[in-house]
């Protein structure tokens, strides 16, 4: 025998996997959940719990005026007894109604979906059918820029402005990367799929922007000029970002080019004879086997921060730069300054399949117990054991190239 709750998280079920195709078909669907009613030896064997559950059915039947109990009558050793069976919804308006949640969802459905509709584009219901609970799940605000930027956008198409400069409010760089797929499906784009996987923090590439018709910033690249002599050549500048052209072009010819991940470290290491320091490149990777100069350095390091994100940057960066070695990411590091390291939580994506042996041992050890991991910073590692362990690398790998 059933209770009205039971029957309700039926009702929930139906609904949470039936809701997308009623909202786009608008097919008006009648409705029956089975109240698992008692037959006419339980009756008899139970009669007074039996009596409390058609009670309890029908009290909450007068409750709920939109269904409606079917029933039928069982002869029993106590005589014959009428007993609910199904309870009968006749529409999903009455549906929706029995549950405050449910109606509210079902509602705020129809509305943003015949908005979506209206807008000036072929919308393709397919395509936008998985997505329906993501437009749902948008704060209004969010949902108002999202139906402005698709008017605009369908109005230029190719545009050729920056994310910033286009006139809608609300819009801008981290609002684009957390719902260009939206975008790009209320569009109707083949792009779409390619459209997730942005962080909210991504500065969104020109392959990226393509299909919407905009231009991305130049890339601008982080530069320590370590030599005086090098720097001479260019105003004795040290600090240099710039556009990856103008670091591309540069009358510089290093021996040694240190990769670091975060600037406060890059900015301990002294002047040393041939060195440039990059960094703060962040996901921009994909520009290091663009400068000609670090591609034919005859030694490239690279020192990250001894966590998932510093192993997958570190593994993208070698997929570039084949002959990359890591400095200070070894089990060795890990051990002696674990007590600095702190939890980390943040979502990673799996490293390349290119790290030595020792990284993916250092990679494992971010691992406790209890399945949680670590993070220990490059910045929290002590200033005098960081560069003594930098420098000793750097002349290792001058004496190997000079041999």
């Amino acid at each position: 025998m059933h209770d009205p709750d039971h029957v309700m998280d039926q009702v929930g079920v139906r609904y949470d996997k039936n809701w997308r195709d009623w909202l786009l078909s608008g097919t008006e669907t009648q409705f029956s959940f089975a109240l698992g009613a008692p037959s006419a030896q339980v009756i008899g064997r139970d009669f007074e719990s039996v009596s409390r559950w058609v009670n309890t059915w029908h009290s909450w039947a007068e409750a709920h005026p939109a269904a409606h109990l079917r029933s039928t009558t069982r002869r029993t050793v106590v005589g014959s007894q009428k007993v609910p069976t199904h309870l009968d919804v006749p529409t999903l308006d009455d549906l929706v109604s029995l549950d405050p949640v449910l109606a509210n969802h079902w509602q705020r459905a129809n509305e943003r979906w015949s908005r979506i509709r209206a807008l000036p584009t072929d919308v393709l219901v397919p395509r936008l059918r998985p997505r329906l609970q993501q437009i749902l799940d948008l704060a209004n605000h969010d949902f108002e820029v999202l139906l402005e930027a698709v008017r605009w956008f369908v109005e230029n198409p190719r545009s050729g402005l920056t994310t910033r400069q286009v006139p809608v409010t609300g819009m801008h760089t981290k609002w684009l990367a957390r719902n260009r797929g939206l975008v790009l499906a209320c569009l109707n784009s083949r792009e779409e799929h390619s459209a997730d996987g942005y962080q909210i923090d991504d500065e969104l590439e020109q392959a990226a922007l393509d299909p919407l018709g905009l231009t991305a910033l130049p890339v601008h690249v982080n530069l320590i000029i370590a030599d005086p002599v090098e720097r001479a050549r260019i105003g004795g500048l040290r600090h240099i970002s710039a556009p990856l052209p103008e670091v591309t072009s540069l009358p510089v010819q290093p021996d040694t080019v240190l990769i670091v991940e975060n600037k406060e470290s890059a900015y301990l290491v002294p002047d040393r004879p041939r060195t440039v320091i990059v960094h703060s490149l962040g996901n921009h990777l994909n520009v290091l086997d663009q400068i000609g100069w670090l591609t034919v350095a005859a030694d490239q390091l690279y020192w990250g921060d001894l966590d998932r994100a510093g192993f997958t940057l570190l593994s993208r960066a070698r997929a570039r730069l084949p002959h990359l070695v890591s400095v200070l990411m070894d089990p060795m590091t890990l051990h002696q300054h674990g007590a600095l390291a702190v939890a980390d939580d943040t979502r990673v994506d799996l490293p390349e399949p290119n790290l030595t042996d020792a990284e993916a041992a250092a990679l494992a050890a971010l691992t406790t117990e209890h399945r949680a991991y670590l993070r220990l910073e490059q910045e929290r590692l002590p200033a005098p054991f960081a560069l003594n362990q930098l420098f000793r690398a750097l002349e290792r790998h001058t004496r190997d190239g000079a041999r």
